[in-house]
């Protein structure tokens, strides 16, 4: 009876005779191929364009110093003005990505951070830097939801995997920021046009602004996460991203086998009014079943990122601190613990009427990179083995590792030993914060997932202030106070991963 019928009636007739798939077998006939790897070289891109952007001031500190007349106060709140806005900016995108979208989160977010970071390298007044570098840190911040948009895409059984990949892209801005600063800031030119004053360092962190702006423009030819429209009742929209990748993964224009989805038990509607929005969210979040997961997130999002940013940030100091040692004193001085030979720098190097000297010493170059390197071989095994290991055993052990480095530190005696136990510390702890974002993704259902990894990056850019002031205040005198924090919060970190759930068994779109 159908002899007549042309092929393309019944492929319609089949199709439509088709009952609602679940979207997550529909992103499994989507195929994974190629617009998953460009796809994650875009996300990956952009995370590194995120390393670049939130490092580069530890090489602004020192070579702008003599420009603004810096003084270590001054450098204290340059480098904590990226954190406070990154800790405000990380609230409010999580948010903006579970209402709004997230490649409009990504967007706006790495534009505003390209943007800010653009003016404040021709700023010539220093309270028009710090502004700037707050909003650079407020822009960059949003950069927490790569995580969910490229989750998003991915079968649960690449996800994991995949998400893990994004390590190594961080490893690689690690590793190319002090090449380009080697190679741009210690260039000798100086423009002046009255008060306006344009030298090497001004021109680097130009250079570090443009992949922002960059990729944001790649990102505006992409579709919208496909779970999140799905969550919003875009059931058209949703056929149409998957038709988008389908075609792409497969070089054909072949129909996508799939007319309806089953749409959400509860659509997610936008809330009238922003900030109402946003606590709405908020209190959803702490309020539903999820509430147990995202409060041991959020400590262990605090404990890790504050012992990360307290000993990265110190380690040029150790260095220079070491060198200047190992110079002084040719031969062996007895000394038995690191903390001895920061505070006899304290006390011994006391010149006075000395010129401001900006130069960045070469072999802080070196140590940088050498750091950098050192976090790939952990970058490349993660992804390596996450299917068969698990998450939680890598993060266990990232924590835990780290936190045994952070304790050996109170024992080196030499740079080589700094160098080494900071390269382990940099390495694993690097590693376990991503993974936090990946569990995050895998813990936690599309309508909570922005504001779930957002808040828990809140957390920890509260704890890297922290972090900072205690610093600050201990390095000279009780430097075995840093250390002892940061060893603790790591260990504790890695002992509150083991109570939650295993990913995969939450059943979570």
């Amino acid at each position: 009876m159908n002899k007549n019928k042309p092929k393309d009636v019944e492929d319609s007739a089949f199709l439509v005779a088709q009952p609602p798939v679940h979207l997550d077998e529909a992103i499994e006939m989507v195929g994974f191929g190629s617009f998953h790897y460009y796809i994650l070289f875009i996300c990956g891109s952009l995370f590194a364009a995120v390393a670049i952007s939130v490092t580069s001031v530890s090489f602004v500190v020192p070579s702008a110093q003599c420009d603004f007349q810096m003084t270590s106060v001054h450098k204290g709140i340059l480098n904590g003005a990226s954190m406070i806005g990154m800790f405000t900016g990380s609230f409010i995108w999580g948010y903006v990505a579970d209402s709004r979208g997230r490649r409009y989160a990504l967007i706006l977010s790495m534009t505003m951070d390209g943007v800010f970071s653009i003016i404040s390298s021709v700023s010539q007044i220093y309270p028009v830097l710090i502004f700037c570098r707050l909003m650079s840190g407020f822009g960059v911040s949003g950069a927490t939801v790569l995580y969910s948009y490229l989750g998003e895409f991915v079968n649960t059984k690449y996800r994991e995997k995949f998400l893990c990949w994004m390590e190594m892209f961080w490893t690689g801005g690690i590793i190319l920021l002090p090449c380009v600063a080697w190679l741009i800031i210690p260039q000798t030119f100086r423009i002046e046009y009255g008060f306006f004053l344009f030298r090497s360092w001004n021109l680097f962190v130009i250079i570090c602004s443009l992949p922002s702006i960059i990729l944001a423009c790649l990102l505006v030819r992409l579709p919208e996460s496909p779970k999140f429209l799905l969550a919003k009742g875009k059931h058209d929209e949703t056929i149409d991203c998957l038709k988008y990748v389908y075609r792409w993964n497969h070089k054909a224009d072949n129909k996508f086998p799939v007319t309806t989805l089953m749409l959400p038990d509860c659509i997610n509607k936008q809330s009238n009014g922003f900030f109402n929005g946003l606590y709405e969210s908020t209190v959803g979040l702490f309020t539903s079943k999820y509430k147990f997961i995202a409060i041991i997130t959020c400590v262990i999002q605090f404990g890790a990122t504050t012992s990360y940013y307290m000993l990265t940030l110190w380690f040029p100091e150790l260095m220079n601190r070491f060198r200047w040692y190992e110079k002084t004193y040719v031969g062996p001085k007895n000394m038995t613990t690191m903390c001895e030979i920061v505070s006899i720098f304290k006390i011994e190097p006391e010149v006075t009427h000395q010129k401001c000297n900006d130069d960045i010493d070469e072999s802080v170059y070196i140590n940088i990179v050498i750091i950098g390197i050192a976090c790939i071989p952990t970058s490349l095994i993660v992804p390596l083995f996450v299917n068969r290991l698990g998450l939680r055993f890598f993060l266990v052990v990232s924590f835990l590792g780290s936190g045994l480095s952070a304790a050996c530190l109170y024992f080196i005696t030499s740079t080589l030993e700094n160098l080494v136990l900071s390269s382990m510390f940099a390495a694993l702890s690097s590693v376990g914060i991503s993974l936090m974002y990946c569990i995050a993704v895998e813990l936690f259902p599309t309508e909570y997932r922005g504001m779930a990894v957002s808040i828990g990056s809140t957390f920890g850019k509260v704890g890297a202030l922290m972090g900072n002031v205690i610093v600050g205040v201990f390095i000279d005198e009780l430097c075995a106070i840093p250390i002892l924090v940061s060893c603790s919060f790591l260990i504790i970190s890695g002992l509150l991963v083991l109570t939650l759930p295993k990913t995969g068994r939450t059943n979570i779109q």
